[in-house]
């Protein structure tokens, strides 16, 4: 068994250097990112349906020399942060979140078995990456609440999916920050949590090599 890796989302995803994409000995070497610049969740399934069709008409199939090896999806994706700068409200964001995930993993036949056509041992699985506290959050404690609850909505959406077995859900809330900050009482709603600048670009919100090599 091996797998292709297809990434999708926003400035995180389209930023992520090829180098430091998740690897294994059974990923193979080509990935197809769709990340987009200012991505929100409606766009990232605009992004599978682009993917969906590239697949079908064969304009990104995945050579594989090893037809005894069977290869299948492994999705990274990442996503939220831009919906909540646009003002969308928790519910509303939350609903294409379960989209997108019913896009990936459809319950109903007709959908699996397009899906299986995707990936015909139907065996892909997910990486989702949520949320982060980043530099320029430091004084915006609002939206940093929103960021936890969303957060927060993420991984119970993942949790309540038929097909949550397939899902890896990472919480990067307090991942990019400070060792000290991240564990104080009153971290993620007392705004004490602080992220690490030295995980991140000079303008405190995309993540630089280093922090490329924490999700890695």
């Amino acid at each position: 068994m091996s797998w292709n890796i297809i990434l999708f989302g926003d400035s995180d995803i389209s930023r992520w250097p090829p180098s430091a994409y998740p690897s294994s000995s059974k990923i193979w070497p080509k990935a197809s990112n769709y990340g987009e610049s200012g991505a929100g969740l409606t766009d990232v399934l605009h992004q599978i349906d682009q993917w969906k069709l590239q697949i079908e008409d064969g304009t990104n199939a995945i050579e594989n020399d090893d037809d005894t090896v069977n290869t299948n999806n492994l999705f990274v994706c990442c996503a939220g942060e831009n919906d909540i700068g646009s003002g969308r409200s928790l519910d509303s964001i939350l609903e294409t979140f379960r989209a997108v995930l019913d896009d990936l993993f459809p319950a109903n036949d007709d959908s699996k078995k397009q899906q299986q056509l995707l990936s015909p041992s139907n065996e892909s699985k997910m990486i989702f990456f949520g949320p982060k506290f980043e530099p320029w959050l430091a004084d915006d404690n609002a939206s940093r609440k929103r960021y936890a609850k969303l957060n927060n909505g993420f991984q119970r959406a993942i949790h309540n999916h038929p097909m949550s077995d397939r899902m890896k859900y990472i919480d990067c809330l307090t991942l990019f920050c400070t060792k000290d900050s991240a564990t104080l009482p009153g971290a993620i709603y007392g705004g004490k949590a602080m992220a690490d600048n030295k995980y991140f670009d000079a303008d405190g919100l995309h993540l630089n090599d280093v922090g490329y090599c924490v999700w890695r």
